[in-house]
């Protein structure tokens, strides 16, 4: 199966299933009138003219790829990739991307996923930009006569001044090695096609969504370019650098591919992402249009610079959270939670059990007091239970947040020592890698039977280590914790290339980031969040070069919250 020639597709795909899983729904508009209608100058792919409003998702590659086009082109295995998703659907109709249309494409493919009738299945829309419209006409001849010779009825219908063809695919030219589609991707059984303008070739997978994407064309008023979700997001995003764009609808997708109906306290009704390429890699900026009830303040953005305590945190730490007044953001998140009920359960479930062991809430009790810089770091060779909430799991980490003269800040110290107080913990000082630390400790009796009866013993038990370092406080899992922190001199997190190509592509200001090492964290995230399985499974060419994934917020507004992700590859 050919490869597309970017990866566009896989890393919106990757983003979809980390927000979305299963189902469709489809309706159909119609209107008439059509073909020479001039195409303006647009913010975004051309083809969105085409694209109705309500349509659940479209995709558009813009320009041609440079280092992505070999990652997307490499063979991966005989399963299905979401880099295949338009090459492997046209192959299911039998057309060869590589083969028959990339010799004639331009600068611009959108792949749109329209709406139908119930029970009709999902509706394809692609949009080609000719960059040769002889080619592009001897492709359409070929593959019509292609049919008619296999024996397929061929029907032609004019629709507003414009030639449609359609026919059922004849089954000895439909892709008989195309791997299973994943849900809920379809086999293409029907073709209709028409050119437009001698500029644009549109294929799809019923004649009602070409007729559709005609009058949609003549009727500005319902195009998806003229929405003003869309406009919002694209105009964020400033798509002019980027080499992808996508826009999803989330009121219409997300239920779609869930098989859930779509809450009616949904927090985003809109995602715009635009996609472009570096050196190393892949950066993916996000807009995330919110519903006009979303009662969240503004959140001024300053600028920052990844805080002194991560010279503190060892070089190879595989998971990094680091921003600034943490309060102001769990507040954010707490209010974005309330439209995703089982997003929120999850979360507040997974950071109660973490808390819960130590006798605090993380959310109630720590959040709210952090207002100054602050730096969370999972160690190597370790496991979290923040994120698999298994009070139990052993893990080891560092926080450090900057003590500053507000009283937030002294509030959270006295907390801190009154919580200690509370469950019986003593604070005992002593040196580690030339400075004065402390660990909280208890007593813990131990009875030993030897020959002369039972004797009762004490040992010591530390629950946690602490430094204070500068203006940080640098609170660790375990005084060997600690001391990596300590120790971490040259080798520390801040001084390592990898880390900072991996938050090098962050523009100013920002309120902070989080970094993963992919290789690291991959073993463990599969273990406790299934999607990732199901992910890589389907995005094996991104995944088995993929180094770090880092993540930065440049704010929000009531309105839209953006974000830019950075995928570094080696």
């Amino acid at each position: 199966m050919v490869k597309l020639r970017s990866v566009f597709l896989q890393l919106l795909a990757s983003v979809l299933a980390l927000l979305l899983c299963s189902g469709t729904v489809w309706a159909l508009d119609t209107d008439s009138s059509a073909g020479t209608s001039p195409l303006e100058p647009e913010l975004g792919p051309a083809a969105a003219r085409f694209i109705p409003d309500a349509a659940p998702l479209m995709v558009s590659l813009v320009g041609h790829s440079g280092p992505l086009k070999s990652l997307g082109d490499e063979a991966a295995g005989h399963s299905f990739q979401y880099t295949d998703l338009p090459a492997a659907l046209l192959a299911t109709a039998g057309i060869d991307y590589r083969q028959d249309i990339r010799p004639w494409a331009g600068d611009e493919l959108t792949f749109a996923l329209t709406e139908l009738g119930p029970g009709q299945g999902p509706g394809y829309l692609l949009v080609l930009k000719a960059r040769n419209s002889r080619d592009a006409n001897t492709f359409l001849e070929k593959f019509w006569q292609l049919q008619a010779e296999a024996g397929q009825s061929i029907n032609f219908e004019r629709y507003d001044g414009i030639d449609i063809i359609s026919a059922q695919v004849s089954p000895q030219f439909a892709g008989a090695d195309i791997p299973p589609l994943p849900h809920p991707w379809q086999p293409i059984q029907a073709l209709s096609t028409a050119k437009v303008d001698d500029r644009f070739v549109l294929v799809t997978n019923h004649h009602q969504v070409l007729e559709q994407a005609l009058s949609t064309f003549n009727k500005p008023g319902s195009q998806l370019a003229k929405h003003a979700d869309y406009k919002t997001a694209i105009a964020t995003l400033n798509p002019t650098q980027s080499t992808s764009i996508a826009y999803l609808n989330l009121e219409k997708l997300i239920p779609a591919l869930s098989g859930k109906p779509a809450g009616a306290s949904a927090t985003y009704k809109g995602l715009g992402v635009t996609f472009g390429e570096s050196r190393q890699g892949v950066w993916v900026e996000t807009a995330l249009i919110a519903n006009s009830d979303r009662q969240v303040p503004t959140v001024h953005t300053k600028p920052l610079e990844p805080t002194t305590a991560l010279s503190y945190f060892p070089g190879n730490s595989p998971l990094v959270v680091s921003g600034m007044d943490l309060g102001a953001l769990w507040s954010q998140i707490d209010q974005d939670l309330q439209g995703y009920p089982a997003l929120k359960a999850w979360v507040n479930t997974t950071l109660g059990a973490w808390g819960q062991t130590r006798g605090l809430s993380l959310t109630s009790q720590i959040f709210p007091l952090i207002d100054g810089n602050y730096a969370w770091a999972l160690l190597p060779e370790s496991l979290s239970p923040v994120l698999s909430a298994q009070p139990d799991a052993k893990a080891d980490w560092l926080f450090a947040y900057e003590q500053t003269n507000s009283d937030h800040s002294q509030q959270l110290t006295r907390y801190l020592n009154d919580l200690a107080t509370q469950q019986d913990l003593g604070t005992s000082p002593f040196e580690l890698a030339g400075r004065k630390v402390y660990a909280w400790t208890r007593l813990v009796s131990q009875e030993i039977d030897n020959t002369r009866g039972s004797n009762l013993t004490f040992k010591t038990e530390v629950t946690g280590a602490y430094a204070n370092i500068d203006d940080q406080k640098v609170l660790a899992s375990s005084p060997e914790a600690l001391g990596l922190a300590l120790e971490a001199g040259n080798g520390a997190l801040s001084n390592q290339r990898s880390f900072q190509d991996a938050i090098a592509p962050f523009d100013q200001p920002n309120q902070g980031f989080v970094y993963l090492d992919w290789p690291m964290m991959q073993p463990f995230l599969k273990q406790n969040l299934p999607i990732i399985s199901k992910l890589e499974a389907h995005a094996q060419t991104l995944t088995h070069k993929l180094r770090s994934i880092s993540v930065s917020s440049y704010g929000e507004t009531p309105e839209v919250q953006h974000s830019k992700w950075y995928l570094r590859f080696g």
